[in-house]
């Protein structure tokens, strides 16, 4: 009997090793092409989270990534603010639906006033993204480093979805507290926010539109 114990327990070990040595291989003859292409096409915006905090050496690499992206003369237009302060988190949530009773609000912001509605899909970072409002190209900048950090998340499997509708929200006088907690150079303003966190769902792709580009000879 403990024969055929071992002998299962040997050939499992023996299965899950050849296993990894094949899925190593694999990742190994992928070229450089083939997972910067995958990862673009798998990433999706992604409205429902675990509740666990992103690790935080994963968050500084994302944030890495993000930093690195290309800017108009170098000039890195740019501020972001990584909120994972429960209170501050709340704090924005409640003061998009206070702003939002009584307006008509398209997208998900139309179910603004119903229990425990959150703006950013209750993730539990939410990344806010301000321009210099002085640099003509800053919004442009930082599009290029938004699309960094959506795909340095999806590298490591973690979900993200673009919010821009609390950015009204963000920019009236009721918002002052809100905003200086997030200590902005003068100059700045938010742009749009990213929900981050561990995926609860995995979306299928929404159809695309190829006619909208074209190739001009």
């Amino acid at each position: 009997m403990k024969r055929i114990y071992w002998l299962v327990i040997g050939l499992v070990v023996l299965f899950s090793c050849q296993q990894e040595q094949k899925n190593r291989q694999e990742m190994e003859t992928k070229s450089k092409k083939d997972i910067v292409i995958e990862n673009i096409m798998s990433r999706r915006s992604v409205r429902s989270y675990r509740p666990e905090q992103i690790k935080e050496e994963e968050m500084k690499e994302v944030m890495t990534c993000a930093i690195n992206a290309p800017s108009a003369m170098n000039r890195q237009s740019w501020e972001l603010r990584v909120v994972q302060k429960p209170e501050l988190l709340k704090a924005i949530n409640d003061g998009f639906v206070a702003y939002a009773k009584d307006k008509s609000m398209g997208g998900n912001a139309s179910k603004s006033q119903e229990p425990g509605y959150s703006v950013f899909h209750g993730a539990p970072t939410l990344i806010v993204v301000a321009n210099d409002t002085k640099n003509a190209y800053s919004q442009v900048d930082c599009g290029l480093l938004g699309q960094n950090i959506l795909l340095a998340a999806e590298s490591m499997d973690i979900g993200t979805c673009v919010v821009g509708g609390v950015i009204p929200f963000l920019r009236t006088p009721e918002a002052k507290d809100v905003i200086a907690q997030l200590n902005l150079p003068e100059g700045y303003e938010p742009l749009y926010t990213i929900s981050m966190g561990y995926k609860n769902e995995h979306p299928d792709a929404k159809p695309r539109d190829a006619a909208k580009y074209q190739v001009i000879k």
